[in-house]
This record gives structure tokens, C-alpha cells and sequence, in this order.
């Protein structure tokens, strides 16, 4: 007869085998929660913080004219976005491009947005987003905008400002307000104001009809990472004071001193000069050199965010330039229901 087998042996090997395919599927399934709670992490949400924006600079009127360094009127801007310093030749992601925003009187950059746009946001991996502004507002192309000069309209930009989503970094709303990096919207052309009066008393009354900076290139090709323009085309910017151009009158009375008007132009060039040519009721006068009382502080004048009044006297036969005088930057019409201040 053959020996009986011990079954407590097969028992045991059984158990243990059983033992064994537990251990491996709990394994297995510990190792799949694992891996769940891991990839559920990191596909958690992340809060997006909004790009909230302030504005400031030289381009607005300073603290001894009006508190907080603010504007006195609105303007309309173009703001430039791209995750790349320097790199606004091109976009690419959902955070790089450019929006058109209002500047408010109170400093406030507002997005001017479509019922289909979004509003920017800061990266939400934290990285650095870099932006500049630029007004009047325009399409960039190339790392470029450009503009066409008329001589009514200022050209003002803010140069390169770095931020992210981080408490701090933000470019506006930080908890400590000192950390703020507000627009700095700065002047890129000069201004010149211009007046006139009778030399003398007698004779008569003469009505100016046109000016124009005859060297004054009118077209901008403006690179967005450096805000240095450049300015090309066919020299002469005009104006042509009163309503509709129709001139205006400059009384006989040599007391009266009248305002023509204002011209926005390029800086004047280093070692460059400006000629005025003046169109008036009693005849035309060109090349009249724009000069100052002191020779040498000359080349320091007519630069990117000085403001000139230029007086002109007239007699019933003549013309001259009385004087030119550095004044503060006052509002600047830039069409009929819109002014830019800087």
C-alpha cells in the first residue's frame, strides 16, 4: 500500500500560495492608487491671477501740477505681451500678443476687450511675462509698429516691464504697493507751441494761414524692445491754425499776442537745424531758421519730451522769430473727442 500523504503539508502550500496572490495584487493595487493620487496632483487646477496694470512716467503730468504723477484726461494704448525679454517678433502661446487698453485719469490701465476675449493672465507656471506700451494705439509687425506723423498727435511709449504671478512680481496689486511696476508712458517727439503779434503798433492786421517744420520726417518705425524710433520719408510737417485751417487773425495792435497752434515733431537731430516756413495774408516766408537765445545750450533743445513756444513778430511787410521759450507740456488735441496729456 502506498503511504498516505501528509495533508497538512499540501494545506500549508496552498495557504502559502494564496498568501502569495494577495501580496501581489494588493502591491498591484497600491501601486495604481499611488499613481492616480500622482497624476491627480498634478492635473489639480491652478488659480489664474488676472494681469492688472497701473500707469505713470514723464508722459503725465508731474507732481507740481497735478498729485500722483496722473494724467488729466484718458488715453488709449497698445500693450505688448510676450513670455520672451526682448522677443516681440513674433507671438506664440496663450500668453504672448498685444491688447488696447485705456489709461485712465486715476493711473488705472483698462483692457479694452470684445464679448469674446479674455482677458490677459499671468503664466500660470510662474514664469517671467514681459510687456512695453505704445500710444496711439497700433498692430505690431516684425518686432515694429509704425506710425505716420500728422503733427496733431503724440507718440508716447513705455518701455519693458517684467512680471509673473507671484506676490511681489506682479506688475500692480501687489500687497506691498512699493513693489508695483507701473507703465512708465514717456514723450518721443518734441512739441512746439506757436504765437504771434504785431512788431509794431499801426499798420494791419494779418492773418497767418500755415507753418511748417520743413526737416520734420513724418513717417516712425518704432522697435518695440528699445522704443528708439526712427524717422524716414519726406521731410515737412504743417499746421494751419484756426477753424478748418481758415488762419487766424493777428490783430494791428502790438500788444496782442495770439496762439496758432501746436506741431508735435521728431527730436531734433544732433548738430541739425529746423526751418520754418510761415504762409500769411500779406505773403510767404521760407526757411526762417528755429534758434535760440543761448547758442550753447542749443543742441540741448527741441529733444524727445520738451515742450517750446515759439513767438513770431510780423510787420506789414516782415516776419521774424521773437523768441523761443521752453514751457511745460501742456494737453495736446489729438482729434475730435480725444486728447492725449502727457
Amino acid at each position: 500500500a502506498l503511504p498516505a500523504v501528509p495533508i497538512y503539508k499540501t494545506t500549508d502550500r496552498m495557504l502559502m500560495k494564496r498568501i502569495q496572490t494577495f501580496t501581489f495584487w494588493g502591491l498591484f493595487l497600491l501601486c495604481g492608487l499611488l499613481t492616480a493620487c500622482s497624476q491627480e496632483d498634478k492635473l489639480l487646477p491652478v488659480d489664474s491671477v488676472p494681469l492688472e496694470l497701473h500707469a505713470a512716467g514723464d508722459a503725465l503730468p508731474d507732481a507740481s501740477t497735478r498729485a500722483d504723477n496722473l494724467p488729466e484726461n484718458a488715453f488709449d494704448a497698445t500693450v505688448v505681451l510676450t513670455t520672451r525679454q526682448g522677443g516681440y517678433s513674433g507671438f506664440a502661446g496663450n500668453y504672448e500678443g498685444y491688447r488696447d487698453v485705456t489709461v485712465g485719469t486715476d493711473g488705472s490701465v483698462t483692457w479694452k476687450l470684445s464679448n469674446s476675449d479674455k482677458a490677459p493672465e499671468y503664466p500660470e507656471t510662474g514664469d517671467w511675462l514681459y510687456l512695453v506700451g505704445v500710444s496711439p494705439v497700433a498692430v505690431p509687425s516684425g518686432g515694429n509698429v509704425f506710425y505716420t506723423l500728422t503733427g496733431s498727435e503724440d507718440l508716447l511709449y513705455a518701455k519693458e516691464q517684467c512680471g509673473n504671478r507671484w506676490d511681489g512680481d506682479r506688475f500692480s496689486a501687489n500687497t506691498d504697493p512699493m513693489r508695483d511696476k507701473p507703465m512708465e508712458f514717456n514723450h518721443l517727439l518734441a512739441r512746439l507751441q506757436f504765437k504771434a503779434r504785431k512788431k509794431m503798433a499801426g499798420g494791419q492786421a494779418v492773418t497767418v494761414t500755415g507753418l511748417k517744420v520743413n526737416e520734420a520726417k513724418p513717417q516712425v518705425i518704432l522697435p518695440l524692445a528699445t522704443g528708439i524710433p526712427a524717422f524716414e520719408g519726406t521731410p515737412g510737417l504743417s499746421l494751419h491754425p484756426g477753424e478748418d485751417g481758415a488762419g487766424v487773425e493777428v490783430p494791428a495792435d502790438a500788444g496782442t499776442i495770439v496762439t496758432l497752434g501746436d506741431l508735435l515733431i521728431p527730436p531734433l537731430a544732433s548738430g541739425g537745424t529746423y526751418t520754418l516756413d510761415v504762409e500769411t495774408s500779406f505773403g510767404n516766408f521760407q526757411n526762417i531758421p528755429i534758434v535760440f537765445a543761448d547758442d550753447a545750450s542749443a543742441g540741448e533743445e527741441l529733444q524727445a519730451g520738451m515742450s517750446h513756444e515759439i513767438t513770431l513778430w510780423l510787420t506789414d511787410s516782415t516776419l521774424g522769430i521773437l523768441s523761443v521759450t521752453a514751457v511745460p507740456w501742456e494737453s495736446v488735441k489729438v482729434d475730435d473727442d480725444q486728447e492725449l496729456v502727457p
